[in-house]
C-alpha cells in the first residue's frame, strides 16, 4: 500500500481523505442509505484516480456506474439510469481497453490524446440530436427535474466519451456535470430528503477533484511532449 501512494502528493492524499471522511460523516449524521454512501465514496476515488491518469480508475468507474444507476432509479432520475446503463457502462469498458493500450509505462499514467476538429464537429451535431431525443424520452417517463436531467445526460455523454478518448477536455464537461448534479441532488435535499446529503456532497467534492484533474492533465500532456 505504501508503495502505491509513493507518487501521490500531500494535496492528493489530503483531498481524497477529506472527501471520503466528509461523505462518511454526513452519511452517519443523516442516517443515509449505505448504498448512497458507498456510491459517493467510489465516485470520489474514481475522480481522483482519473485526475492522476491512473488506468485502474476505469475499473472503479465501472462499479460506480452500476451503483449510481441503482440509487438514481429509486429517486426516479430515469435519465441518470439510462445514461449509466446504456452509455456510460459500455463506454467505460471501451475506456478500460483504450487506457490499458495507451499506458505510459514510465509514469504509470495514461497517454493524453488530442481530439481533432472534425471529431469535435461530429460531437456537436450528435449532442443536439441526443438532447432532443433524450428530452422527449425522459418526458415520456415523467422524469424528475426534466430539463436538468437532460442537460446532465449531454454533459455526461461528452465527458465519458472524451475520457475514453483520453482527452484533457473531458474535465470541462465533468465540471459542468458536477454543477448540474449539485442542482439535481440539491433540490430533494432542500425539500427535506436529508438521506441524500452524501449524494450532494459527492458532486461538491468531485468539482474540486475535476478542477485538479484539468490542471494535472495539462501538466501530463506537457511532460509527454517534452
Amino acid at each position: 500500500m505504501k508503495e502505491y501512494f509513493k507518487d501521490w502528493s500531500k494535496f492528493e492524499i489530503a483531498l481524497i481523505t477529506v472527501s471520503i471522511v466528509s461523505i462518511i460523516v454526513s452519511g452517519v449524521i443523516f442516517k443515509s442509505w449505505i448504498i448512497v454512501t458507498i456510491s459517493s465514496i467510489i465516485s470520489v476515488i474514481t475522480a481522483l484516480l482519473q485526475a492522476k491518469g491512473k488506468v485502474e480508475s476505469q475499473f472503479f468507474a465501472l462499479v460506480e456506474c452500476l451503483i449510481y444507476a441503482i440509487v438514481s432509479y429509486f429517486n426516479k432520475y430515469y435519465g441518470e439510469v439510462m445514461l449509466s446503463l446504456i452509455f456510460t457502462l459500455p463506454m467505460t469498458i471501451v475506456a478500460i481497453i483504450s487506457w490499458i493500450r495507451h499506458k505510459n509505462e514510465k509514469t504509470d499514467t495514461v497517454k493524453v490524446n488530442e481530439v481533432k476538429l472534425k471529431e469535435w464537429i461530429i460531437l456537436a451535431f450528435m449532442s443536439v440530436f441526443v438532447f432532443i431525443g433524450a428530452y422527449y424520452l425522459l418526458k415520456y417517463f415523467n422524469t424528475s427535474e426534466l430539463l436538468v436531467s437532460t442537460i446532465s445526460i449531454i454533459a455526461s455523454l461528452l465527458a465519458v466519451y472524451l475520457i475514453a478518448r483520453r482527452s484533457k477536455y473531458c474535465f470541462i464537461f465533468y465540471l459542468l456535470n458536477d454543477i448540474i448534479l449539485i442542482i439535481l441532488w440539491g433540490l430533494p435535499v432542500i425539500s427535506g430528503e436529508l438521506l441524500l446529503i452524501p449524494m450532494l456532497i459527492n458532486p461538491l467534492t468531485l468539482f474540486i477533484n475535476d478542477a485538479y484533474g484539468s490542471f494535472n492533465w495539462n501538466k501530463m500532456e506537457k511532460e509527454q511532449i517534452d
